[in-house]
């Protein structure tokens, strides 16, 4: 876990698109339908959706959507589902998908540059930097979160209990807003670990696609082969315009991150620096954009390697997470 793949650096994408809608009834049996069409179970393209008119009338629950390498599973009528990371190099956009009961909306996100960040000091500093933006449409948890650890595909040889430290500490630097700005702490509902588990998260991934399956209500961190270049990935399932319901995260478990840096570091990512980014996914934030700019910001779009900035919020970060959760 302390051996870089490659130099190069990867930027995931924001889901920053407009949508792409179909207005396609969610009842395969109302009148004019051909059963026979709506029984075809193919992937479908996220672009296609506004375009073709071949699916209306037909229940898309359960169809996978796609946009590049990464895909979705369309969710039951009433509910979200959204994908988005944080990785070194590439242009992998972030897809999600709203099934409104009526009709399906898919949002593609923008790819970035794919230009590394050359120094976080052209940045403003991270207390003064105020830029945030929620996941569209994403309402914060009103419950707990109660989530457990899948080890089992973990980097050989990495500590277990260190990867558990970080991943719970990495929470609560979200969850409590944990920041060097002087602002206080955060009133978001309290997250209780439920302790490792076999339980796997509803992402499948390889080295060249990532997918959000279907929902259910349980919160994996679990390990991972991702897509060459990406370091993290999170779904998240909402509620219509209530609430977050789920939410898995999935690290790689290649040789780009470590749970310390080494002294003569290069192009290796501080693992719990990336799980508080992901961990704000989990709790409704959005990239700060596709550009540079706000580098010393927790959600950025690229982290830094060789540095732990990333566990700690900057300003924006905090206030996108007070906007939804208000303060104690």
């Amino acid at each position: 876990m302390t051996t870089p793949r490659r130099p190069t650096t990867w930027v995931a994408g924001c889901l920053t698109a407009a949508a792409l809608l179909v207005t396609s009834g969610q009842t395969p049996t109302q009148a004019g339908v051909d059963e026979g069409r709506c029984a075809d179970r193919a992937p479908i393209r996220a672009s296609a959706l506004n375009r073709d008119g071949s699916m209306a009338g037909c229940s898309l629950v359960g169809r996978v959507v796609y946009a590049g390498r990464v895909s979705v599973v369309v969710p039951p009528p009433g509910m979200t589902v959204s994908g988005e990371g944080v990785g070194r190099h590439g242009a992998v956009p972030g897809l999600r998908v709203t099934n409104t009961g009526t009709g399906v909306r898919a949002v593609v996100g923008r790819a970035a540059s794919g230009e590394r960040v050359a120094h976080r000091g052209a940045s403003a500093p991270a207390c003064q930097d105020r830029t945030f933006h929620l996941e569209p449409g994403a309402d914060p948890w009103v419950t707990s979160l109660r989530y457990s650890i899948n080890l089992s595909k973990a980097p050989a040889d990495a500590h277990r209990k260190t990867l558990v430290d970080q991943i719970k500490a990495a929470n609560a630097n979200v969850r409590k807003g944990r920041n060097t700005c002087g602002k206080p702490h955060l009133a978001t509902p309290g997250a209780h670990y439920l302790g490792r588990s076999g339980v796997r998260p509803h992402i499948t991934s390889s080295s060249s696609f990532v997918s959000c399956g279907t929902y259910d209500k349980k919160n994996v961190v679990a390990f991972g082969n991702l897509p060459a270049g990406l370091l993290g990935w999170t779904c998240n399932w909402s509620s219509g315009s209530t609430h977050l319901s789920a939410a898995d995260i999935l690290m790689d478990n290649g040789a780009s991150m470590a749970t310390r840096l080494p002294t003569n570091c290069l192009d290796i990512w501080d693992f719990e620096g990336v799980v508080t980014h992901e961990m704000g996914h989990v709790y409704g934030m959005a990239h700060t954009g596709s550009g540079s700019g706000h580098d010393n910001l927790t959600m950025q779009h690229e982290l830094t390697p060789c540095s732990t900035y990333a566990r700690t919020l900057g300003l924006g970060d905090w206030l996108g997470m007070k906007k939804m959760y208000g303060v104690r």
